[in-house]
């Protein structure tokens, strides 16, 4: 069986990061026997809500919050835009292209093209324009979902310590 065949039966994991798996050596393609059990195992899990909720806890909540409101962005990308977004109680502070590119290479040591961190920086300047609203608000209505997950889990952590 090749990729396309399994990302349609082995729903809900998406070609692309059955593509990815198979460049990065975890799947053979053609699949093989174990790659069939594997994706077997890997789409329940990844179909169960349950499971994808714990899976993804290890994840900090603005991580999390990022990742769900631009699914496509890899973690360059959310780090760029990240750069461009204030902290959540700190006050806002600019940062130049070049700063970024320059954290780009001194933190994950690749040349990032200006034009792209540009581009991600007006998404993170019309964010928070309250004019363009729509990834705002996810992003946003997100983080606050995150912020009151995580204060009711510390709620119940603390409880069951008492």
């Amino acid at each position: 069986m090749n990729l396309e065949q399994a990302a349609k039966q082995y729903r809900p994991v998406p070609l692309k990061a059955l593509t990815r798996m198979a460049d990065e050596g975890l799947l053979t393609d053609p699949l093989d026997e174990k790659d069939h059990h594997f994706l077997k195992l890997l789409s329940r899990l990844w179909a169960d809500e349950w499971f994808v909720a714990r899976m993804n806890m290890s994840f900090k909540a603005e991580k999390r919050a990022l990742m769900l409101a631009f699914p496509d962005f890899g973690k360059i990308e959310r780090y760029v835009l990240s750069s461009y977004l204030p902290k959540e109680h700190g006050p806002r502070v600019r940062v130049s292209v070049q700063e970024v590119a320059n954290n780009l290479r001194i933190y994950f040591h690749i040349e990032y093209p200006e034009i792209k961190i540009k581009r991600i920086r007006q998404i993170a300047y019309n964010m928070l324009r309250s004019s363009r609203g729509e990834s705002r608000r996810l992003y946003l209505s997100l983080t606050a979902l995150e912020r009151q997950s995580m204060e009711k889990q510390r709620r119940k952590s603390v409880k069951k310590s008492n």
